[in-house]
This record gives C-alpha cells, sequence and structure tokens, in this order.
C-alpha cells in the first residue's frame, strides 16, 4: 500500500521537488545579486575613502614643503634681528658715550664760559 501511494504521488513529489530547487536556485541568485550590489557600494565607499587619504596626503606633503620653506625664511630673518640688535646695541652705546662727551663739554663750557678746543674723538669698542 505504500508503495502504491508513493507510486501515484511520484509527479507530486517530483513537481514539489523541482518547485523547491526552483526556490533554492532563485533564491541564491537574488542572494548572490544582492550581495555583488552591497559589495560594489562598499567598493565605491572604499575607493572614495582611499582617494579622500590620497588627496589629504599630498596636501600634508605640500604644506611639509611649505613649512620647510617658512623654516628657511625664519631663520634668515633670525639671524638679520640679530645682527640688527647688535648693531642696536652698539648704536645705543656710541650714542651713551657721545651724550656722555655732551655732557662733559658742557660742564666745560658752564665753568669757563667759553668754548675750549675739543679733544679729539675717541672711537667706540666694537
Amino acid at each position: 500500500m505504500r508503495d502504491l501511494i508513493l507510486r501515484a504521488d511520484r509527479p507530486l513529489l517530483l513537481a514539489c521537488g523541482l518547485g523547491l530547487a526552483a526556490v533554492i536556485g532563485w533564491g541564491s541568485f537574488g542572494y548572490s545579486a544582492w550581495s555583488s550590489r552591497q559589495l560594489s557600494r562598499e567598493l565605491v565607499a572604499a575607493t572614495a575613502q582611499r582617494d579622500a587619504a590620497i588627496d589629504k596626503h599630498q596636501r600634508l606633503e605640500r604644506s611639509a614643503g611649505e613649512l620647510a620653506q617658512v623654516e628657511g625664511k625664519l631663520t634668515t630673518a633670525k639671524a638679520e634681528f640679530d645682527k640688527a640688535a647688535r648693531m642696536w646695541a652698539a648704536a645705543q652705546q656710541e650714542l651713551a658715550t657721545l651724550n656722555k662727551r655732551l655732557d662733559q663739554a658742557r660742564e666745560r663750557v658752564a665753568q669757563t664760559g667759553s668754548i675750549k678746543q675739543p679733544e679729539p674723538p675717541k672711537r667706540a669698542a666694537r
């Protein structure tokens, strides 16, 4: 009897098996297509991130080059500033010496009431 049921339902079982195989096949195809689309989106996003990172790296390299130029200019400016500061100090010392000589000359004029021959100028130490 069991054989009879199986024989009678054989086309039905075959149709159900083929239907199940078709559903599994189409489901696999749909999942594969969906997965491929997801991977494509992730690849596009990763490529955009990579391009952004490359662009940022190039900007940083340009900035580093500009920074090196600025450091060079800053070193040159510091050397010029140091030279000007030394010249300023020497000029202040010379001015102090001249003011002292002027005060001495005024004192001599005040003491004698006349102007004496000036002493030969002394060179300031440099």
